[in-house]
C-alpha cells in the first residue's frame, strides 16, 4: 500500500485541478509581468505556478483549515494572472502560440516518470523529518511545530508545503507524496534549465545539454583510482571519513573501492568513488528542498533579465522569499551576489545602468521582511537574536509579536547554528571532512572532490563580467555568488560544518551551466583548446553521474515505504491520518506516531533526550502518566511494544475500560499489530 489512503488513483483529480490552476495563473503572469518569448512562458509558467502555490499556501495556511488552504492559495494565484493580464491590455490574454512548446512537456512528463520510478524504489533521505513535515503540513500545521507546546520549526520547510498539498487534496500517504513531489519538482527543473540553455545558445541542442549537465555533473573523486597507490596510502592517515560515509569502517584508499552503505540505497549499492560530498549529481536529489532550491534558482535566472516593470517586481518579491524558506543558503548566496555585482558596477560606472538592475534588487530588498516573518530558519534565527540582545519579542510593535501568535515565542528558537572562523582554511566535503588547503595530499583531493569545472572559475568569471556589461547582469550577480560559495566556506566554519559544503555545491552548479554557455558562445574569445578543454571538463563531471544513474535504474522495479514503515503502518494512516482533532497530542514512537496520524507527536527532529517525559514513557508507559501530560491518543507499534518487559506492559493499565481503541491492524499471522488508543475518556 505505497499510493493512495483510500486505494484509488481516482483520488489525485481534485489535486491536479489545483495544480492546474496555479499552473494557469503562473502562465498568465510570466505572459504579463514579464518579456518572454513563446518558447519560455508555458514552462516558466508551470515553475512559477508551483513555486508561488507553496509559498501562498504557507501564507493562507495560518488562518485556513488545510481543506481549503491549498485550493485558496492556486485560486489566489490564478487571480493575481488575470489582475495582470487586464492590467497588461495585452491581447491575446494567453498566447496559443505558447502551446507549440508541447514536444518538451511531454519530455518532462518522461522526466518525471524516470525519478518517480527511483523514487518509489528508494527510502533515501527520508530522515524522519521529512515525512512528518509533509505530514503535519499537509494536515494544517502551517508554520509546523518544532514540539509542544509553542516551538515553532527552524527548518526549511517550503518544499514540504508543495508535498503536503499532495497528501491533503490528493490523499497520499506521506511516502508517495514526498516521492512525487520530488519527481515533480526534478522534472520541471530539467524542463527550467532546457529552457534556460536554448536561449543562452540559441539551439534547442543546448537547452537539452544543460539539462543533462544539470542533471550528471558532479565531482571526479572516480579519478583517483588512477593516481599512484602511495598517494592514496598517504590520505588513509589524513582523511577521516564523515556520516554515513564512515560506517564504510575502512581507510580512505579501500574506500573508493566500496559500496556506500546507506539505508534504503538501492540493490546494488552506489560505489563510493561516484559519490561525492560537494556536488552530488542532480540525479541523485532524493532530498526534497535542494530540489526545489534548483527549480527557484533557474525560474529566476528565466525572470531577471525580462522584467517588465513594477508588475515583475511584486512578483518576484515572493518568489525570493520562497528561496529563503526552502533553501537558506543558496537565498543569501544569491543575495550576495546580486548586491556585490551591483556595488562593483556602481563603483565602476558611479550608476546603476544596466536595464532592470534596480529592480530585482528592489524584489530582492522587498523579500528580506517577509523571510524574517514568514517563518522556517530566518524567522528563528532572527527571534533568537532579539532575545539574546534582551529585548522583548512580545512587546507591543515587535514585527514577530505582531505577524506570529505569541505563544510562538519561546525564550530561545530551536536549532540556531552559528559560524566561526577557520584555520587552516579548507574545501569542506560533507563526505571526507575539511580538506586542509596547506596539506599537499589534502588539496590533491579536494581537486577531484570538486572536479575540473572548479578550474574555469577565473576564465568564467571573465566571460561573465563582459557579457554583464553588454547588459546580461544575472551572468555577473552569479559569477560574484559562485566565488563567494567557493571562498566563505574555507574561512568560515559551520557548527555543523558537512552543511557548509552547500555553499560550494551552489558555485560549482553556477559554473557548471555557465561553462555551457559559454562554450557555445562562438562570441567568446577563447580559443579552440580551451572549447575543447571546457567540453572535456564537463564529460568528465557528467560521466560519475551516468554511473549512477545506471545504479539507481537497478531500483526501478521495487517499491519501498518511508525508510522503517511497512504495510501495517500504511493501513493505519489510511485510516486515521486527518481524523483526529486539531489539538490532540499522541504518544508513540517518536517520528513514526507523527507521520502515520498528521499530528505532532512530540518533536520533529530529535531523539527525545535522557530523562526527558517522552524517554521515560517510551520505557515505562502509564496510563495515568499519559493523561498527567496531556496526551489523548496513544500508538502502540508491536515492534515497541514487545520490547518492553512483560511487567512493565502490564502495568501500563492501557487494558482499563476508559480506553477506547480508534482502530487496529493485524498481519495474516495475528503476531505484529498497529493499534492507536484514545485516552480522552480517562479522568
Amino acid at each position: 500500500m505505497y499510493w493512495f489512503r483510500n486505494g484509488s488513483s481516482l483520488d489525485l483529480l481534485p489535486w491536479l485541478l489545483a495544480f492546474l490552476l496555479a499552473w494557469l495563473g503562473g502562465w498568465l503572469l510570466v505572459s504579463h509581468a514579464f518579456k518572454l518569448n513563446k518558447n519560455d512562458r508555458l514552462i516558466a509558467g508551470l515553475g512559477l505556478g508551483v513555486v508561488l502555490s507553496a509559498w501562498l499556501a504557507n501564507i493562507v495556511g495560518r488562518w485556513l483549515p488545510a481543506s481549503l488552504t491549498f485550493w485558496v492559495a492556486p485560486a489566489v494565484l490564478l487571480l493575481a494572472g488575470a489582475v495582470a493580464a487586464w492590467r497588461s491590455r495585452q491581447r491575446p490574454v494567453i498566447d496559443r502560440k505558447d502551446l507549440q512548446i508541447w514536444p518538451w512537456l511531454l519530455a518532462g512528463l518522461g522526466f518525471v516518470w524516470l525519478f518517480l520510478l527511483w523514487s518509489k524504489g528508494l527510502a533515501l533521505f527520508d530522515e524522519h523529518k521529512n515525512l512528518s513535515l509533509i505530514s503535519v503540513i499537509g494536515n494544517g500545521e502551517i508554520p509546523p511545530l518544532y514540539q509542544e507546546p509553542n516551538f515553532y520549526l527552524a527548518y526549511h520547510y517550503g518544499f514540504h508545503l508543495f508535498a503536503g498539498s499532495l497528501m491533503q487534496l490528493g490523499k497520499m500517504l506521506s511516502w508517495s507524496a514526498f516521492d512525487t513531489a520530488k519527481a515533480l519538482a526534478w522534472g520541471i527543473s530539467l524542463l527550467l534549465a532546457a529552457v534556460l540553455g536554448r536561449r543562452m545558445t540559441g539551439s534547442a541542442w543546448g537547452g537539452w545539454a544543460t539539462a543533462a549537465v544539470l542533471a550528471l555533473a558532479s565531482g571526479v573523486r572516480y579519478l583517483l583510482l588512477m593516481l599512484p597507490p602511495g598517494i592514496l596510502l598517504r590520505a588513509d592517515s589524513l582523511i577521516e571519513l564523515q556520516g554515513t560515509s564512515a560506517l564504510i569502517g575502512q581507510p580512505f584508499s579501500q574506500a573508493l573501492l566500496a559500496g556506500w552503505p546507506v539505508d534504503g540505497g538501492p540493490p546494488i549499492p552506489y560505489p563510493f568513488a561516484f559519490l561525492n560530498g560537494i556536488l552530488q549529481p542532480f540525479v541523485m536529489a532524493h532530498q526534497g528542498p535542494n530540489t526545489f532550491s534548483v527549480l527557484i534558482f533557474l525560474l529566476l535566472w528565466l525572470l531577471l533579465p525580462r522584467i517588465a516593470g513594477r508588475a515583475s517586481i511584486a512578483v518576484l518579491a515572493p518568489i525570493f522569499a520562497m528561496w529563503g524558506l526552502v533553501w537558506e543558503s543558496s537565498y543569501a548566496l544569491f543575495a550576495l551576489g546580486l548586491v556585490g555585482f551591483a556595488a562593483l558596477h556602481y563603483f565602476r560606472t558611479r550608476a546603476l545602468n544596466l536595464p532592470y538592475l534596480s529592480a530585482a534588487l528592489a524584489a530582492l530588498v522587498l523579500s528580506v521582511p517577509v523571510v524574517l516573518l514568514q517563518g522556517g530558519t530566518f524567522t528563528e534565527m532572527a527571534r533568537g537574536m532579539l532575545n539574546s540582545l534582551g529585548g522583548n519579542p512580545q512587546a507591543v510593535g515587535s514585527l514577530l509579536a505582531a505577524a506570529l501568535p505569541q505563544s510562538a515565542l519561546p525564550s530561545e528558537a530551536a536549532n540556531i547554528l552559528g559560524f566561526t572562523l577557520r584555520w587552516p582554511p579548507a574545501i569542506v566535503s560533507s563526505h571526507l571532512g575539511a580538506l586542509r588547503l596547506f596539506s599537499p595530499v589534502e588539496l590533491l583531493v579536494a581537486l577531484f572532490e570538486l572536479g575540473p569545472i572548479v578550474l574555469f572559475g577565473p576564465i568564467l568569471t571573465v566571460w561573465a563580467w563582459r557579457r554583464a556589461q553588454a547588459g546580461e547582469w544575472v551572468l555577473g550577480a552569479l559569477a560574484v555568488a559562485a566565488w563567494a560559495g567557493l571562498l566563505l566556506p574555507m574561512v568560515f566554519e559551520y557548527q555543523a560544518d558537512r552543511d557548509i559544503s552547500r555553499l560550494t555545491s551552489q558555485a560549482l552548479l553556477i559554473w557548471g551551466l555557465m561553462l555551457v554557455f559559454a562554450v557555445a558562445d562562438r562570441a567568446a574569445r577563447w580559443r579552440p583548446q580551451v572549447r575543447v578543454a571546457g567540453m572535456a571538463a564537463l564529460a568528465l563531471a557528467c560521466l560519475g553521474g551516468l554511473f549512477v544513474v545506471g545504479i539507481q535504474m537497478t531500483a526501478a522495479s521495487s517499491t519501498q515505504l518511508g525508510a522503517g514503515f511497512d504495510k501495517l503502518d500504511a493501513e493505519l494512516s489510511a485510516q486515521v491520518w486527518g481524523t483526529l482533532p486539531a489539538n490532540a497530542r499522541v504518544f508513540g514512537p517518536l517520528g513514526s506516531s507523527t507521520i502515520l496520524t498528521g499530528r505532532l507527536a512530540g518533536q520533529l527532529l530529535d531523539m527525545a533526550p535522557e530523562g526527558s517525559t517522552w524517554y521515560i514513557l517510551e520505557r515505562r508507559p502509564d496510563l495515568d502518566t499519559f493523561r498527567l501530560h496531556g496526551f489523548d491518543y496513544v500508538h502502540i507499534d508491536s515492534r515497541w511494544w514487545n520490547s518492553l518487559p512483560a511487567d512493565v506492559r502490564a502495568s501500563s493499565n492501557l487494558e482499563d475500560e476508559c480506553v477506547e481503541r480508534v482502530t487496529e491492524v493485524w498481519d495474516n499471522a495475528r503476531v505484529n499489530y498497529r493499534h492507536l488508543l484514545d485516552l480522552s475518556n480517562c479522568n
